[in-house]
């Protein structure tokens, strides 16, 4: 039976002499105090990876886009030989100053006559300072090699650059050099002429696409971190456990499921078997399920044929919106009526003999019913119940006016809480605990209510 309270607006209070109610099992801490551990961080990445797949294939898909987008680079090279001739200087000499002068042969690279030239003999429609930029020559250190580096979108176009380059390069060499053949003659010559290259330099393929994939993984695992930080939803039940210390008793479908009904459900037998381990082999003649108002709750049909199965004749007394079917209970006097003195309980109750099973629709809001109309007649009408019913279910919701779950919470021995896989979030659940905290009910399991499967709709035609 339930304890003798007397009711104030807002908050419940033990009579003087009543035996202290147990203390409701209090949720952990919350990530935000404990901090993360590795753990933790597994398991954001494990139940987020979708958003981590997400991210990496946008990644990869953008580094694509990117390098298909890029022009192609490719680089041809010819080199020269420079060779120093002079009778009366020795071998070492004649080389010391190819080297001394070597070095400074690739500026002449840019002369804008040999450009121009090199325009003229690929006969390429390339402006001067277009050719610049894609000629350029150096002199490997402690070498008399100048080597001509061409680029073109084309790879026979770099090599005709490179190897029109070259010559013209080597002939203004001797025009500078040359000046008294009889005594100094260099010679430039072209020791290793340009090819067509087989791959471009850029865009480097694997490289972005590597690039592209590291980026997007980085970018994954920092979006599931920020999505489970900023809305953190009940995915599993192993997440509704960690929240909230309470154990998953059953994973059922909900009321909103309506396509699924008439298949068998093992899910509400589970949770019974759950329920009565919970409760240390017996099941609960009040039993309260807790959900939000406005999501959907469990199936109360459901849950009174498995009551049925076991031997036990329930009534379903819902104290929140809905009905088992739209329509079914329409112009019917429901619970409001019942507690504002409207209707009599023989006349709201609804006898489902197919089931069997009692049930009592939440009815149309009735005027001038307070909460402590509430608090004060919901406990008699749940004992006359019990005379004709073995358990006794109450569909209810936290905050709902103005039959609030927690009113409800304070007559029942079992209480179960309802989380929907992927909908409901952790701060809805934490707050529910806390209201009922308040009022120093505790919770016996959660009970998870799983996602409606999408039915395939035949093609018309």
């Amino acid at each position: 039976m339930a304890k003798s309270l007397d009711y104030r607006e807002d908050q419940l209070f033990l009579s003087p002499g009543d035996p202290m109610p147990p203390v409701p099992v209090r949720p952990p801490q919350s990530q935000e105090a404990m901090g993360m551990d590795i753990k933790d961080y597994l398991r954001v990445l494990r139940t987020r990876k979708w958003w981590i797949l997400f991210a990496i294939l946008s990644g990869v898909a953008a580094s694509v886009g990117i390098t298909l987008s890029m022009t192609p680079s490719y680089v041809a090279k010819a080199t020269i030989f420079i060779n120093v001739q002079s009778a009366g200087d020795s071998a070492f000499a004649r080389g010391q100053y190819a080297l001394q002068r070597a070095d400074s042969y690739p500026q002449l690279i840019g002369d804008p006559t040999l450009l121009a030239a090199v325009a003229r003999r690929v006969d390429a429609d390339v402006s001067v300072n277009e050719l610049r930029r894609a000629l350029s020559a150096t002199n490997p250190e402690d070498t008399v090699l100048i080597v001509i580096t061409a680029s073109a979108p084309q790879a026979q176009q770099a090599a005709d650059l490179a190897n029109a380059a070259a010559p013209l390069l080597a002939a203004r060499i001797g025009e500078l050099e040359n000046s008294d053949p009889k005594t100094l003659l260099v010679t430039p010559e072209i020791s290793v002429p340009a090819s067509a290259p087989d791959d471009p330099v850029s865009p480097r393929k694997t490289v972005n696409l590597a690039l592209g994939l590291i980026c997007g993984l980085s970018l994954g695992m920092v979006l599931a971190l920020f999505v489970d930080k900023v809305d953190p939803r009940i995915l599993r039940p192993a997440d509704a456990e960690r929240v909230t210390g309470l154990p998953v008793l059953g994973i059922v479908r909900g009321s909103d499921d309506r396509r699924e009904r008439g298949r068998r459900d093992n899910g509400y037998r589970q949770l019974l078997s759950g329920l009565l381990l919970a409760n240390d082999g017996d099941l609960p003649q009040r039993l309260l399920v807790l959900s939000d108002p406005k999501a959907p709750s469990v199936d109360a049909v459901e849950l009174g044929q498995t009551l049925a199965s076991m031997g036990r004749k329930s009534v379903i007394m819902q104290s929140r919106e809905g009905a088992i079917e739209p329509g079914e209970v329409a112009e019917h006097p429901g619970l409001c009526q019942v507690l504002a003195g409207q209707a009599t309980l023989t006349e709201a109750l609804i006898e489902m003999i197919h089931v069997p099973m009692g049930y009592l629709a939440a009815g149309e809001p009735a005027a001038g019913l307070r909460r402590y109309d509430v608090f004060r007649r919901i406990s008699p009408l749940i004992e006359e119940l019990e005379r004709s019913y073995d358990v006794v279910v109450i569909l209810a919701a936290m905050g709902a006016q103005p039959i609030d779950g927690a009113v409800v919470a304070a007559h029942c021995d079992g209480v179960l809480l309802t989380t929907r896989q992927k909908k409901s979030t952790v701060r809805a659940l934490r707050r529910t605990l806390e209201d009922l905290a308040a009022v120093r009910s505790g919770a016996t399991g959660l009970v998870m209510l799983r996602h409606p499967r999408r039915r395939i709709r035949p093609r018309q035609g």
